[in-house]
């Protein structure tokens, strides 16, 4: 949601053993975890998510092409191949999101139809277009929430209590919370709600995302793992709560004037 781009602090790049390392892989809550690529073509982290359970991982999103090496170095770190990735859901269809299924054979991949004329995939036909605008595949209640692409999806993890939200609600090309990647964030909080009041969101789109948020606030979250950058963990509903309101009273403005 939030594409313009700001200077970079540098979180990323460091010193491990005399290597560089260019991404962060961190467990969020048990058996979830997050691989964040910092992406120096689009002054981003790029984030993918590795669900583990005994009979297979689930990835919610997969990355680049260009960045499947780190996926799969993830999964090692875990003990784990790419041959055990047996689901693959895409919260949307852009290539930082869908283009890393290449690397898994054994994965069934789901994508929102609305994403078939979108999608950024070399063989778009590997994925399955059946999703509704709302349903549950597996462990997953899905939402059709649009606004960033036609066919963008909110994806909730009812184990976890994980909200994935894609890019429809999202922190690219901003510097993570000053506690880290996984944390409360209540610095990220505060700068998307003072960028929504300060009319970030165009007039032509705050309706959608509105609509969006108040699908969201319908889960029973406790953590936002979002398309880029922080992972939030603890006050989610609050959180959606004050962006709806701010929100609404933007729209209420617009009507008055």
């Amino acid at each position: 949601m939030r594409h313009q781009y700001r200077k970079w602090i540098g979180y990323v790049f460091f010193e491990n053993g005399g290597r560089t390392v260019d991404y962060l892989f961190e467990l969020v809550t048990e058996n979830v975890y997050v691989l964040a690529v910092w992406d120096s073509a689009w002054n981003s982290y790029n984030n993918c998510y590795l669900v583990v359970k005994k009979e297979g991982v689930t990835l919610i999103d997969c990355g680049k092409k260009e960045h499947s090496s780190y996926l799969v170095e993830a999964l090692n770190k875990l003990g784990r191949s790419p041959e055990d990735v047996t689901l693959i859901v895409a919260t949307h269809g852009h290539e930082d999101h869908v283009q890393g299924a290449a690397v898994f054979k054994n994965a069934k991949k789901f994508i929102h139809p609305n994403e078939r004329s979108h999608i950024e995939y070399p063989e778009p036909d590997e994925f399955t277009y059946e999703l509704s605008d709302h349903g549950i595949l597996e462990d997953y209640e899905y939402r059709l929430v649009g606004l960033h692409t036609p066919g963008s999806i909110a994806i909730f993890h009812q184990p976890s209590k994980i909200l994935f939200t894609g890019d429809f609600l999202c922190f690219f090309g901003d510097p993570l919370s000053k506690d880290g990647l996984v944390s409360d964030g209540n610095d990220l909080k505060k700068e998307w709600l003072e960028y929504l009041r300060g009319g970030g969101v165009s007039k032509d789109h705050l309706d959608r995302l509105l609509e969006g948020l108040s699908t969201m606030k319908g889960f029973d979250a406790h953590i936002m793992c979002t398309g880029h950058g922080g992972v939030l963990v603890g006050d989610i509903e609050r959180f959606i709560s004050g962006l709806l309101e701010i929100g609404e009273n933007l729209g209420k403005n617009e009507i008055v004037q």
